[in-house]
C-alpha cells in the first residue's frame, strides 16, 4: 500500500476520517446530552404558559399607523397614436412538399 506522510495508508486515513465524523455527529451530541446539556437553549411551552402582563403605560396609536398614507400612483398619459394591426403571416408550408 502506499504511505503518505503522517505514515498511514489511504484505507487507514480513511478510517480515521470515518471515526472522526462518528465522534462528532453521534458520540459528542449524545454525551451533551447526557450529561444536561439538552435544556441549554431549549424553550419548552406549555399549556398553562402564559406571557407576562405589561405593565408600563399604552403606546401611542400614531406609531401603530401606517406612515405611507397613499402610494402615488404614476401619472398616464392618453396616447394618440393607434397601435397597427400585426402583418399577416403567410400560410405555413408542409416541408415535405
Amino acid at each position: 500500500m502506499i504511505k503518505n506522510r503522517s505514515g498511514l495508508t489511504i484505507l487507514e486515513a480513511l478510517v480515521v476520517l470515518v471515526a472522526s465524523i462518528i465522534l462528532l455527529w453521534i458520540v459528542i451530541p449524545v454525551g451533551m446530552v447526557r450529561l444536561g446539556w439538552k435544556e441549554a437553549g431549549v424553550m419548552v411551552v406549555t399549556e398553562g404558559d402564559k406571557a407576562p402582563e405589561y405593565k408600563g403605560e399604552p403606546l401611542e396609536d400614531s406609531i401603530l399607523k401606517p406612515r405611507v398614507d397613499e402610494i402615488p400612483k404614476p401619472r398616464i398619459l392618453p396616447d394618440s397614436k393607434t397601435v397597427p394591426p400585426v402583418p399577416a403571416t403567410p400560410p405555413k408550408k408542409n416541408p415535405l412538399e
